[in-house]
């Protein structure tokens, strides 16, 4: 009886040593990030860690990002010690993870941005419009009371020429701006959307990691206008307007 009951002893210990030589075995790698445990040997969790960052949610990070997720990556691949390993990797999830945090506030603040434009586009299609009538109404005050001031009239038609710029431009935008569909803009955007969220990410981002969060919104707002003016100058046609408030000028 004596015997048994040491067998068991044994037999438990050594199966605990087992396991502790298992957890402590340099070939075995393990370490805990949030809720998942990573475990196995280096190449195991390596090729983990691979399958996360290509997961197709990832598909559409910036290069500038992307180059940043890369060089942390190779930092853990090349690592052989597991202490330097675990450090490595933790770093790597850290900041693919933060990627995903901001990916969430990124979306939210240009929804916002869009929602925003969408409410106030119409009344500053007024405000350009009046702007414009205004301007011409100048020149051709000057043109009939003034013709000998070239110098004048040479400011003022440029005033007006750029007037006549901003409220067909903004009249571009206004159209595509229509068409969004808050809710869906965002996750499902057109190649104009798109190409902005591409363009300002790496700057967005950088005001994310320092904690500017509140800057945003703001900074979106002005890009946003910035770019649509830009892309809309190819497209349109100033011969081609026409007033919607004033009908006389």
């Amino acid at each position: 009886m004596k015997f048994l009951i040491f067998f068991y002893i044994f037999s438990f210990a050594y199966s605990g040593y087992m396991q502790d030589v298992d957890e402590i075995s340099p070939n075995t790698y393990k370490f805990r990030y949030r809720l998942k445990v990573f475990k196995g040997s280096r190449l195991e969790i390596t090729a983990q860690l691979r399958a996360i960052k290509n997961d197709p949610k990832y598909a559409g990070i910036p290069e500038e990002i992307q180059l940043e997720l890369n060089n942390l990556f190779e930092k853990v691949k090349n690592q052989a010690f597991p202490k330097q390993y675990r450090k490595n990797a933790i770093s790597f999830l850290n900041a693919l993870y933060t990627y995903d945090e901001f990916v969430i506030v990124y979306n939210d603040a240009l929804q916002k941005v869009i929602k925003k434009l969408k409410k106030d586009i119409k009344y500053i299609d007024f405000k350009l419009e009046r702007q414009f009538t205004k301007s011409k109404i100048a020149l051709d005050r000057v043109k009939l009371e003034d013709s000998t001031n070239q110098k004048e009239i040479v400011r003022l038609g440029e005033d007006l020429q750029k007037s006549q710029i901003r409220l067909v431009c903004h009249r571009w935008m206004q159209k595509k701006f229509e068409n969004y569909q808050v809710s869906t803009v965002v996750k499902e955007p057109d190649q104009l959307i798109k190409e902005f969220k591409k363009t300002e990410a790496a700057k967005v981002f950088l005001l994310f990691k320092e904690k500017k969060t509140a800057e945003i919104e703001n900074y979106l707002e002005h890009q946003i206008i910035d770019f649509f003016y830009t892309k809309s100058i190819p497209e349109i046609d100033l011969d081609k307007f026409e007033l919607r408030y004033i009908n006389k000028i």
